[in-house]
């Protein structure tokens, strides 16, 4: 179990240091890693998302309640309690705050969870996969997107503004971005029990499959276009991510009554390392660049070591 699972991991760790190579040695530029930039988050990721949301039937959905509100309180109570101790404990300005709390609370499910899952659990938890994924897309992207536009308001008009005026002017914002808008079509689309055209799933289904390497090569691109420091902050970061979080998810399974193998699933999903979604916005929002790439390289470096030890804790066969 242990060998195979450090195999599995060995694709993505080579795609992100290609990446990193490609950074380094000049082969694309900073000016070009925008242009990727823009392709995942505007293009690739919004289909993706899409299409995974628009598989989910409403009532495989309802089915699964108590994992969704396990996943729910794991994602948004630790993004929630990060945000406050970054505010408030770190100083830091709103958008650092929702970029470290994004980094601390939004697994990498869609691009780690696919490879990993399959070979543990089967096809089957490729619905798991899905929904744990949408969950984050339609509530923590918009959320972090919010207050990134709140953050970027404050910084170029009077910070006398009211709040008001400033969340409702991220909200419009925010909104805008294929990012948050498509998975939320899409869970929007599940709730009425219809189902797009065939035609719309292939087309869209085409780019969205780009997502995976080219998040991941990016990320590889973000880690060498920006210099890594290895800080008390970005060791707090890690151990949040990969030890608090899938501690708090085995609490939520338990108090919950999520059964298995949801609850294997579930904690090893919150053992997974942070999205690429933060270290992608950092750069558009010129934000917590540094400690966002940091946290994304150790969290993955990390991930060798503690999801082995967390699949053999959990009993994954």
């Amino acid at each position: 179990m242990l060998i195979s699972s450090i195999t599995v991991l060995l694709p993505v760790l080579f795609v992100m240091a290609l990446g990193y190579w490609a950074g380094k040695s000049k082969e694309i530029t900073r000016e070009q890693v925008g242009g990727i930039n823009e392709l995942v988050i505007d293009f690739a990721l919004p289909a993706l998302t899409f299409v995974a949301t628009v598989k989910t039937t409403r009532s495989e959905m309802f089915a699964q309640a108590p994992f969704l509100l396990a996943i729910l309180i794991a994602f948004a109570g630790v993004y929630g309690a990060t945000v406050l101790v970054s505010l408030y404990g770190l100083r830091h300005s709103l958008g650092e705050a929702a970029l470290q709390a994004a980094l601390v609370a939004f697994p990498s499910v869609s691009f780690f969870g696919i490879p990993i899952f399959r070979g543990l659990f089967g096809e089957s938890s490729i619905l798991t996969i899905a929904l744990a994924s949408v969950m984050g897309m339609v509530t923590l992207v918009p959320l972090t997107v919010v207050l990134l536009e709140i953050h970027t308001q404050r910084a170029q008009q009077d910070t006398s503004q009211e709040i008001g005026k400033l969340i409702r002017g991220g909200l419009v914002k925010s909104f805008k971005r294929p990012m948050v808008w498509a998975p939320l079509l899409g869970a929007g689309l599940v709730l009425l029990d219809l189902k797009p055209p065939a035609e719309i799933d292939a087309m869209l289904s085409l780019i969205g499959s780009a997502t995976g390497g080219a998040s991941i090569f990016l990320a590889g691109l973000i880690i060498a276009a920006y210099n890594i420091k290895i800080s008390a902050e970005v060791i707090g970061n890690v151990i949040a991510k990969m030890i608090a979080q899938p501690l708090l998810m085995v609490g939520l399974v338990a108090a919950l009554g999520v059964t298995d193998p949801l609850a294997r699933e579930g904690i090893l999903i919150c053992a997974i390392p942070t999205a690429v979604f933060a270290p992608m916005l950092a750069p558009r929002y010129h934000v917590y660049e540094t400690q966002a790439s940091s946290t994304l390289v150790l969290t993955a470096l990390t991930m060798i070591v503690t999801l082995p030890l967390a699949i053999v804790l959990v009993g994954a066969t």
